[in-house]
């Protein structure tokens, strides 16, 4: 082997300590976030109540098409020149009853509002903010946390650093990472325990507050936005936590949370105070001056009182009766008048312009970014293993799965049990095979419209945060699924085929059990694609189960073929269970002999001539696996094509 000496040497040692330079200067700015001063001035956001969509849209989502409109209604402005600015180390807290525009102005600040003009400038450290710069530096916290229920906190938060923290990072660096976390929300006494939710008994509601706060810690951001932390919380686990947010900013952070209404104490751990009231500001500074700044507007706090609930009431319409909503209007407008007019005269919206050199710095900070983020072969091997585990993790409903497939196969057995060879069994044996390929299949498609809907919140959070794209969690999807899948069949398929006296035969029973398994997973994808179109569990449900029927119908048994309605044929070449019940047939009936007490002629005497009484002579095993195999792609295709156009925020039913 050749050595190298001299300049070549020299030259590999040089490209060798830039990289690991370029390594550790990476992992320097991701283990210390960088201090930011995030401000908005002037912002204004309008939208377009009742909006027209694409009309696939309107249909996904139940509008019947006398409820469509040709285009937008009257503009309505969610937020109408908010300005503030929120220094790095500060807790900023955006109160205001519901519609005053709270969440909006986050989704704003987040770069997560779908439509709508906005107006204003948005900077952070003096540089317009873009949505790749809030990505890399900002976490968004909803109110609602959607964690799989059946991960541990441990495995929640490991698969998400697997997610989000640069390729660059090996194991002990994500796991160190991982506990930094999780001592710093104070996690480590349930690190073990299952996140749980409304149907799996887990962790706290505060608790799973936390870990939906530690998931976007792990990027350690500079900016952390929260929308109603405390919301379903009891008031001494809402301390708890607004006081750990607090100890956050102190760490230099800048975090800006949305609060309805907060007790005494925990108005106190504010170091700022805005309240909104639709989309105007009536206030906005420092915690402490709100009492007095309002006390000298002649609006003192009474005593005894939380000063949150007095002046948010204060800053309401109220509207229950027209004598009230139009004195509580007047009484706001002069509000928000009189803040505009402080603000001028205080001059208190001005910027603060950023380091000359910043933009540079976090461009290049963000080019890393996009350099090093898990690729999709990362992301599809972090799903599988998180969909694996979750699913297998879920005891509950694997013994409700387990239970139906034996169940429904025993009963089977039992109705068709000890199949004769006479004339009566022959026509029980088709009326066997259909029913088969119909019953478990159908109650696939139910379970997995209702299993995907569960999963629909965190799926439409995961993509919101860009955790990972639809493509690697479609291919895990389909990945994790096939072992349960495998298991269900296989118990499905054990009973009825010993009790109903088929052929005693491997060969067949393996070709029945590979139709069964083409069959039952043509269904699965089926339940898919109308699970990710369709925006609710009933619609979805419904729609699958009206669908599973038209194929029912047309599927060679209910009605003979060659009786079919001429306009309906072309249904029955597309129905899978058509396809399914034809190759099953043909595995079945082909060996088998029947009796025949009366004159000759009068009788079918084996299976080939009772397939040709039943228009399947012309059949091919080849041909009827291979459409059930290319319906299931076709399925498949809509899954996807759902998933990457049609947004996935499930709507209630």
């Amino acid at each position: 082997m050749t050595q190298m000496t001299g300049p070549d040497m020299e030259s590999v040692d040089g490209r060798r300590d830039a990289i690991n330079t370029r390594y550790e200067e990476y992992i320097s700015s991701y283990s210390h976030h960088l201090p930011m001063n995030l401000q908005a001035q002037d912002v204004s956001y309008i939208v377009a109540e009742g909006m027209a969509n694409m009309w696939w849209a309107r249909l996904t989502s139940l509008q019947m098409p006398w409820e469509w409109t040709r285009g937008p209604k009257r503009k309505k402005r969610v937020l109408n020149g908010v300005s503030f600015q929120v220094n790095c180390g500060q807790m900023l807290a955006i109160l205001g009853t519901s519609g005053s525009g709270k969440t909006s102005l986050l989704d704003v600040l987040a770069c997560r509002q779908t439509s709508g003009e906005l107006t204003g400038r948005i900077t952070v450290n003096g540089v317009e903010r873009t949505e790749t710069m809030i990505k890399r530096h900002a976490g968004y916290v909803r109110q609602d946390d959607r964690l799989l229920p059946n991960l541990t906190v441990r495995e929640s938060l490991m698969f998400v650093a697997h997610l989000k923290l640069p390729t660059s990072f090996n194991k002990e660096q994500i796991e160190t990472r991982v506990d930094s976390v999780v001592a710093e929300l104070g996690l480590r006494p349930v690190y073990d325990s299952k996140v749980g939710g409304a149907e799996i008994r887990g962790i706290s509601g505060g608790e799973r507050k936390r870990v939906s706060i530690a998931t976007q810690l792990l990027v350690d951001p500079s900016i952390l936005l929260l929308d109603e932390p405390t919301s379903g919380l009891d008031s001494f686990t809402a301390h708890h936590l607004v006081e750990t947010l607090s100890t956050l900013a102190k760490n230099n952070r800048t975090i800006l949370l949305t609060i309805h209404q907060p007790r005494s104490d925990i108005f106190k751990l504010f170091d700022l105070v805005m309240i909104l009231t639709e989309g105007n500001v009536a206030y906005y500074g420092e915690a402490a001056k709100m009492i007095p700044y309002f006390t000298k507007l002649q609006y003192p706090c009474p005593e005894f009182t939380n000063p949150c609930d007095f002046y948010v009431d204060l800053c309401t319409v109220d509207t229950k009766t027209e004598v009230t909503e139009i004195e509580s209007s007047r009484r706001v407008d002069s509000l928000v008048k009189q803040y505009s007019q402080e603000m001028l005269q205080n001059d208190s919206g001005a910027f603060v312009n950023g380091a000359e050199d910043e933009p540079t710095r976090l461009r290049r900070d963000l080019e890393a970014t996009r350099l090093y983020l898990p690729g999709w072969f990362t992301q599809w091997a972090v799903l599988t293993r998180r969909a694996l585990i979750n699913n297998f993790a879920d005891y509950g409903f694997l013994l409700v799965q387990i239970a139906e497939s034996v169940f429904m196969s025993l009963v089977i057995g039992v109705v068709y049990l000890n199949l004769q060879f006479d004339q009566y069994a022959m026509r029980d044996r088709f009326a066997l095979m259909f029913i088969l390929g119909a019953l478990y299949p159908y109650m696939m498609v139910v379970d997995v419209v209702g299993k995907y809907h569960k999963e629909r919140w965190p799926l439409y959070h995961d993509l919101q945060d860009g955790l990972y794209t639809p493509g690697p969690f479609f291919w895990a999807k389909l990945v994790s699924e096939i072992p349960e899948h495998t298991l269900f069949l296989i118990l499905y398929s054990v009973p009825y085929y010993w009790l109903s006296n088929m052929q005693n035969d491997a060969l067949l029973f393996f070709q029945t059990f590979v139709i069964l398994f083409l069959t039952a997973y043509c269904c699965r994808c089926v339940g898919m694609a109308f699970a990710a179109v369709f925006p609710t569990c009933q619609s979805a449900t419904t729609s699958a189960q009206g669908f599973f029927a038209t194929m029912l119908l047309s599927g060679g048994f209910i009605i003979n073929m060659d009786n079919l309605f001429e306009g309906m044929k072309w249904l029955s070449n597309v129905s899978f269970l058509k396809w399914s019940y034809q190759s099953l047939c043909l595995v079945e009936l082909p060996g088998l002999n029947f009796t025949c007490p009366l004159p000759i002629g009068t009788c079918i005497h084996n299976g080939s001539e009772a397939l040709k009484y039943y228009s399947m002579e012309n059949i091919e095993m080849w041909k009827s696996c291979t459409i059930l195999g290319a319906e299931s792609i076709f399925f498949l295709i809509v899954f996807y094509i759902a998933l990457t156009f049609i947004s996935q925020k499930p709507q209630e039913s």
